[in-house]
């Protein structure tokens, strides 16, 4: 009897220990699956080499964009102007160019090239051109001239200018002033003999050139084709007995106005620009009297100037025609006609 009941409590431990393992391999089994475990950790490596280009882009950082567009900013370094060797540049300019080459190109220009000093000389453009030929071109290095005439003079006539470097960089107009203060019974140009007195320049200045071919489109003066030939005193007397003085260049006439010495004067609108607070316009004409009045520029065959002035002349030229330049000839009231670079 007690053999049987020792063999049935055998049996029963067996059974319960049994189930003891049963119980732990469940509580494994959902630990296991709680476990925030990866598919990636979970699977063989083989498995996982699919997944590459997800590595891949993560190496793109978000600002890379930024490391590509990097190099962009080191063409701003070699852009940067070659210096040219110390020397110095002789040029010509006409009395109406005179403002904004002192105010704003010539300063620029010494900014932009320290080693190169700008000489200018200032007048008529007759003038200026006299003095070029009478040096044959020694001395000088560009000529910029309010009138085409002087320029092609110094080249078909007197071959001192460089082949190909003239640019028809400007225009102006003929305007017809007064000063503030004066009193007159002019109004414009069809009334413009009613003046008492005028300052106007001498035909071999490009703006008493113009005034006088405005006088002939106005059936002032006789048609002619040579409109310089006309006189102060042929002026005078086309204009009922006017008294005319005769001004060097078309500064000295503005002054004239200015001052009140003379009734009224004829300038390029560019002058009308130095004396606005001082002169007033009666008419200005669009190029329907005048026709285009060309400023024209150019380098001058200077046979004394070494390899170091010929290259800032010609840089000082290309300068010239920069949109910096340009943007300053339309503030100084010039007519822009070439483009800029």
């Amino acid at each position: 009897m007690n053999k049987k009941i020792l063999a049935l409590l055998l049996a029963l431990a067996m059974v319960l220990g049994l189930g003891a393992c049963g119980s732990s391999g469940s509580a494994a089994a959902e630990s296991a699956a709680s476990a925030p475990v990866s598919a990636e950790e979970a699977a063989p490596l083989s498995a996982q080499e699919p997944e590459a280009p997800a590595a891949e882009e993560t190496e793109a950082p978000a600002s890379a964009p930024e490391a590509a567009e990097a190099p962009t900013e080191e063409p701003a370094a070699e852009e940067s102007v070659e210096q040219l060797a110390e020397t110095t540049v002789y040029i010509d300019i006409a009395a109406s160019l005179e403002a904004v080459f002192v105010d704003v190109i010539i300063p620029a220009y010494k900014e932009l090239q320290p080693n190169v000093t700008i000489e200018y000389n200032t007048g008529s453009s007759s003038k200026l051109l006299t003095g070029i030929e009478e040096a044959g071109g020694i001395g000088h290095d560009l000529f910029f001239s309010a009138g085409a005439a002087q320029v092609k003079t110094l080249d078909e006539t007197d071959g001192l200018m460089v082949a190909d470097s003239r640019v028809n960089l400007l225009s102006n107009q003929l305007c017809l002033v007064k000063g503030n203060d004066i009193e007159i019974a002019v109004t414009g140009w069809d009334n413009i003999a009613e003046a008492k007195s005028a300052a106007i320049c001498g035909g071999s200045v490009p703006v008493g050139k113009y005034t006088r071919i405005a006088l002939m489109n106005l059936g002032i003066l006789e048609q002619s084709d040579s409109p310089a030939d006309y006189t102060t005193e042929d002026i005078a007397a086309a204009l009922g007995g006017m008294e005319i003085d005769e001004a060097d260049d078309v500064e000295v006439a503005a002054a004239k106005a200015v001052e009140g010495s003379v009734e009224i004067a004829t300038i390029y609108y560019s002058d009308y620009y130095n004396h606005q607070n001082d002169l007033t316009i009666l008419a200005q004409d669009d190029g329907t009297l005048t026709g285009v009045i060309t400023y024209p520029v150019c380098l001058v065959e200077n046979a004394e100037a070494d390899d170091a002035e010929k290259a800032a002349a010609a840089d000082f030229l290309a300068f010239l025609q920069t949109d910096l330049c340009l943007e300053a000839y339309a503030q100084y009231c010039f007519v822009v006609t070439a483009e800029g670079s």
